[in-house]
């Protein structure tokens, strides 16, 4: 036990209990250096297990807190905040310490001490740790350097070769086959440029350029990169733009193609029948800085509360199954994030399962100084982009989608002839993939009727088998079920 503390009736014994078993030392002392008290913990780790009653302050501190005459300061003590204590064997260890008047009576002081030793040890180690990672991340970020750079020369060979192979006089086969190793290698790239920008965040590189460029010819870039894997999927694109947005802004034009393109991507990937729709706003302008706000739409497989709280993780996908059936390796929307963020601004997911998603982000662009409006010419530009629809009906007609699925409206009807047309077209090029493909969106189309659905299903089976007369056969069966329902195919 801790010698009795003379402190009377301000210190009970549930009081007495706790100051005995708290980790830290805690001495009490008069202004001569006698100890008045000292708790278990002290009295344990400086080995007096029979109390220290009978010493002074100088038996186990330095002589550095001594006066001139040999005798104990308790001025010099007051003001050190670091001490080396003396065990009862005259083994030493360094303690911060804290020396405070007591509050329970009059000339007496209080020492709290840790010892030092194990945190000072964990610090050694932390330094080591801290070095050790470093190392690691540097030869990392090196191999991932030499690695891509390894991958991208064979991959960027294969494409030339290919590009000139598919200007050969090619069969409707092989012209498929070459077109499949193709996209296998626009989609390696995409992965190689994925890993190499997330190994450059990680590692603190990377770095936000301010340019000046033409902000709706930039827009026009990013659709004409999406617009083939759109039209291939049979979806609509919707485009607006404010008018209030200048011509001329300045940021980096690179990054925000490369935001853009992850969710139009995105929303493509995961979107089999509907609409794709893009918003641009403005949300700020304060002295030489604005804000624009965006928002990308989609009619895709939307996601739960859960799956949306792990989208923005390091390779992480909504769903383990959506790796296998749609690839990627769940860097894209990170990446978006730590970019939107890198532009001084934030990004958003609002989504559920079955009715598509929408993700809106901010960033910050900076003026262009003495700038005029938007040309008539700069507007006319923007909007001369094939298949791009920039139009008020077609944004209210998006925000409605439950027509849009629901059989027998107009707007299902509409895109159910749709989707047959394209559909007929793919299989007399014996487009079997593509086929299949537009074969399921009229499931999604007739998702109320199961009897016209299982005549999409019997479609499938034959266009998965690749057998031309049958599927067309079954093409037929299906086309007459429509016409009976809705009219004219």
């Amino acid at each position: 036990m801790g010698i009795p503390y003379e402190g009377g009736d301000d210190m009970d014994r549930m009081g007495m209990e706790i100051v005995d078993h708290t980790i830290e030392m805690i001495l009490v002392f008069d202004e001569s250096g006698e100890i008045k008290f000292s708790n278990q913990t002290v009295n344990q780790e400086l080995g007096y297990e029979e109390g220290m009653e009978h010493l002074n302050m100088k038996d186990v501190m330095l002589k550095q807190f001594c006066g001139d005459g040999g005798g104990f300061s308790i001025g010099k003590l007051l003001s050190a905040s670091e001490a080396v204590l003396y065990r009862k064997n005259q083994s030493c260890f360094t303690a911060a310490i804290r020396v405070v008047p007591s509050k329970v009576k009059q000339g007496q002081y209080q020492l709290l001490a840790t010892d030092n030793t194990q945190r000072q040890e964990l610090q050694r180690q932390l330094v080591r740790v801290k070095e050790e990672a470093a190392e690691a991340m540097k030869a990392r970020n090196e191999f991932v350097a030499n690695v891509t750079h390894e991958l991208r020369t064979p991959l960027n060979g294969m494409r030339g070769h290919l590009t000139t192979l598919r200007d050969t006089n090619l069969d409707a086969k092989q012209l498929r086959t070459t077109d499949i190793i193709l996209q296998c290698c626009e989609n390696m790239a995409a992965i190689i440029n994925n890993i190499l920008d997330f190994s450059k965040m990680e590692a603190g590189k990377f770095t936000i350029e301010k340019k000046e460029f033409n902000f709706r010819k930039m827009l026009n870039h990013v659709i004409d990169t999406s617009i083939t894997a759109i039209n291939e999927k049979g979806l609509y694109l919707i485009a607006n733009v404010a008018e209030d947005i200048p011509e001329n802004v300045v940021g980096d034009e690179l990054r925000i193609i490369q935001i853009l393109n992850n969710l139009l991507s995105n929303a493509i990937k995961f979107t089999s029948v509907g609409y794709i729709s893009i918003e641009i706003t403005k949300a700020l302008e304060f002295g030489k800085e604005l804000e624009l706000f965006f928002m990308v739409k989609d009619t895709g497989i939307g996601m739960t509360r859960e799956e949306q709280d792990k989208i923005f993780k390091s390779f992480t996908q909504a769903d383990a199954s959506i790796t296998r059936k749609y690839g990627g390796t769940g860097l894209g929307l990170t990446i978006t994030k730590q970019l939107v963020e890198l532009m001084g601004g934030s990004i958003h997911l609002d989504s559920e399962k079955g009715k598509g998603s929408t993700f809106s982000f901010r960033i910050r662009l900076d003026l262009v100084q003495n700038q005029e409006q938007p040309s008539a010419e700069g507007k006319k530009a923007a909007e001369a982009v094939p298949l791009f629809k920039q139009c008020n009906a077609s944004v209210n007609r998006f925000d409605s989608m439950e027509n849009f699925f629901a059989f027998g409206t107009q707007e299902n009807t509409q895109e159910i002839r749709n989707k047959m047309e394209k559909l007929i077209i793919c299989l007399e090029l014996e487009a079997w993939d593509r086929a299949e493909s537009f074969a399921s969106n009229l499931k999604s189309l007739l998702r109320d009727r199961e009897d016209l659905k299982k005549l999409v299903f019997r479609l499938e089976m034959c266009l998965r088998k690749e057998d031309y007369d049958k599927s067309m056969k079954r093409y037929q069966d299906l086309k007459s079920g429509l016409e009976a329902e809705i009219g004219g195919i």
